[in-house]
């Protein structure tokens, strides 16, 4: 919603900035007209169509991949949040919705109670005159006219004339000093009332009122609703005009400025500013050639919205670091090495040797390039706050993998095509998970549903490329009361229970890292679960954890949730009851910037070099056995960080061809020694490392 005001904000502001230089003084009343509702209309419309959104990077690093999206946790944070954070800003919303709708509600009642009590006279041009008390000026809505009761000179069989105003100018029922022949006041108020009940300004009216009703706070909605009765009125000023010398009617127009208060959407004679009424009568009509102007607006107009539709290609994002990989890349023939571990069966005899390998793009099976790297990444419409939004709302976590309390990592491989489309879905399991088949069917299925992206560009041309994207299903808690997950229908059975403010804020407050810990370098994640009682008090604290986490994070972790305050508690089947809840806290040492291999001066290297990095490799890396008896041969992907004392850390397989074989390389890798560290500006830093390894059986 956010997007779309600030959207339709940029739209109207142009469109009303255009309208303020160019047309507004000019007297192409019709023109301006069709100018102030066209383009009300064509602002909505364009910040309403799709594909719109402006596009952030989504992931800084050199390999096209997205970062991980965690299903389950981010679907039940959601949950809670807009139950406290949208809910007051609906509800401010609505509340003004309501009062501008009653408004013109009462508005159109009272209107349609003066036709049935006044005194209604049909005029020989369609137009109803109704006489009545409750109008103190005259005014019209489509083909009514009202006014007051008693005016005799307003119908036509009326004989007495209204006219003071113009006695003390001598232009009573005779000639104006100009010698024009006068006109009485009724019949010029008349006239204008009937040009605009035949002029459809009401219709006019009734848009521009509910732009103002759905859009009650925004100023320029109203901007639209005065600019357009100030039209009406200078349309129906020059209509009347013709009847008499605009002297006598601009006389008329001051005398009877100051009426009674008029029912706010029906067009009045006596409608405001008066002032600019009165210079536009004055005005010399505009010279056709001034017209000319309208040409210039349009094609303006319409250049806008083009621009503003190819905004997200426009703007898209430009990572220099990815860029600048992806040239030197090129300017290498798009070749990589590759590290090849060969086991013959006959003699139980492992190899190594070094593989160059292409990553060039490929011809898919319609003859088009698919690309491995890309100058531009692909991005989704609405960068990735708008992708973890799309992943919230259609990712489901499966009834029975939830049910077995099933968990892990996902990782899909899939083509942007360089339409937008997607395609080639497909998912496999990664980081020692085995991963049930509903999971990465619904991983398949979900990326699959995605609306079109921003292609990925290459040398200014859209082009297919190939995304790599981590799911992590994870569960809240074990399957228990403590979870509700929504069903098919989108209905939950428990209202999860909610911390007063920002949790996020609250921890990092009150969280203090160990000294120990930090010593020792420790980090980890702590699952702490508690009970939420029914009066909001947390009790039965414990850590949940299955993998091993330094003590001291886990009393850190559970000091500060024993130091919350009282929870809104949780409510199931319409009534309170004690929640059991699991919070993760990450603890995680600030470490200097990760640098990549091409942003160093010196690489990080194996102690002794390359050769000796494959002889290690060699007698470490032992070819799984049932990768062995199955015949399984491929290319796994690592990826390791050298850190600046040489250390190895953060271990990760990109490309998984089988789990038992990146395992048994993140094994082996894991047993080098301290490495020379990169080098930048003369200062050990931290690199990002990746490792292909190609495993391959003798014929």
């Amino acid at each position: 919603m956010t997007t779309f005001l600030l959207k339709l904000t940029l739209c109207w502001g142009f469109f009303a900035l255009l309208y303020a230089l160019l047309l507004r003084y000019e007297t192409f009343f019709r023109a301006n007209r069709a100018y102030l509702l066209g383009t009300a209309v064509l602002g909505i419309l364009l910040a309403a169509l799709p594909g719109e959104q402006m596009p952030v990077p989504l992931v800084n690093v050199s390999v096209i991949a997205l970062p991980e999206f965690t299903v389950g946790i981010q679907q039940v944070e959601a949950a809670t949040s807009s139950w406290q954070d949208i809910d007051f800003l609906w509800v401010a919303y609505w509340a003004g919705f309501a009062l501008m709708a009653a408004r013109v509600l009462w508005g159109l009642l009272k209107i349609v109670q003066m036709v049935i009590s006044g005194q209604s006279e049909k005029l020989e041009d369609g137009c109803l005159l109704v006489q009545t008390a409750e109008a103190k000026v005259p005014f019209s809505f489509f083909k009514w006219v009202f006014v007051p009761i008693g005016s005799t000179d307003f119908s036509p069989s009326g004989k007495e004339a209204f006219t003071p105003l113009l006695t003390s100018h001598g232009a009573v029922n005779g000639t104006t000093p100009d010698g024009l022949k006068s006109v009485l006041p009724t019949e010029l108020m008349l006239a204008h009332e009937r040009a605009h009940a035949h002029g459809w300004h009401s219709a006019d009216v009734l848009f521009a009122e509910a732009l103002c009703i759905a859009f009650w706070f925004h100023p320029l909605a109203h901007w639209y609703r005065r600019e357009l009765r100030a039209v009406h009125e200078y349309l129906a000023d020059a209509e009347a005009s013709r009847l008499a010398d605009r002297k006598q009617y601009g006389l008329l127009l001051l005398g009877q400025s100051q009426s009674g208060m008029p029912i706010a959407f029906a067009n009045h004679f006596f409608q405001s500013p008066l002032k600019q009424r009165l210079i536009m009568l004055t005005k010399k009509a505009s010279a056709p050639v001034r017209a000319i102007k309208f040409g210039l607006v349009a094609p303006l107009a319409i250049l806008f919205a083009i621009l503003f539709r190819q905004a997200p290609v426009i703007a898209q994002v430009v990572d220099e670091t990815h860029f600048k990989f992806v040239r030197e890349m090129e300017s290498k023939g798009w070749m990589s090495t590759d590290t090849v571990v060969t086991f013959d069966p006959n003699t139980y005899e492992e190899t190594v040797q070094l593989l160059r390998k292409s990553t060039a793009p490929e011809l898919d099976e319609n003859g088009k390039l698919v690309y491995q790297y890309a100058e531009i990444q692909p991005q989704f419409p609405g960068g990735q706050e708008g992708l973890n939004k799309f992943l919230t709302d259609e990712l489901r976590y499966p009834e029975a993998a939830r049910k077995a309390g099933a968990e892990g990592i996902a990782t899909v491989r899939f083509v942007v095509n360089d339409d937008g489309t997607i395609s080639k879905a497909r998912a496999v399991t990664s980081n020692g998970f085995n991963m049930r088949e509903d999971m990465l069917e619904e991983s398949e299925r979900v990326v699959l549903s995605m609306p079109k992206w921003i292609p990925a560009k290459h040398k200014g041309k859209a082009v297919s490329c190939i995304m790599n994207f981590p799911l992590n299903f994870r569960l809240v808690s074990k399957p228990a009361e403590e979870v509700s997950f929504p069903d098919a229908a989108g209905k939950t059975t428990l209202l999860q229970p909610i911390f007063p403010g920002d949790l996020s804020k609250f921890l990092s407050e009150n969280i203090k890292y160990p000294e120990t810990a930090r010593v020792a370098k420790a980090e980890g994640k702590v699952f702490v679960a508690f009970l939420v009682n029914e009066d909001g008090s947390l009790s039965d604290f414990k850590q949940v954890n299955s993998n091993e986490v330094h003590p001291d994070l886990v009393a850190e972790a559970i000091r500060v949730a024993k130091a919350m305050p009282r929870w809104k508690p949780g409510v199931k089947d319409g009534k309170i009851v004690a929640t059991q809840y699991t919070l993760p806290i990450k603890f995680k040492l600030k470490s200097d910037p990760l640098k990549e291999l091409f942003d160093v001066d010196v690489q990080p290297e194996f102690p002794g070099g390359l050769q000796e990095l494959y002889n290690f490799l060699g007698k470490e890396v032992k070819y799984p056995e049932a990768a062995r008896k199955a015949g399984a041969q491929g290319m796994e992907v690592i990826t390791f960080i050298v850190e600046a004392d040489g250390s190895l850390s953060t271990f990760e397989a990109v490309k998984v061809g089988r789990q038992d074989c990146s395992d048994e390389v993140i094994r082996a890798v894991k047993l080098s020694p301290n490495w020379k560290p990169a080098r930048k500006d003369g200062k050990a830093v931290r690199v990002k490392y990746t490792l292909p390894f190609t495993f391959k059986l003798d014929k």
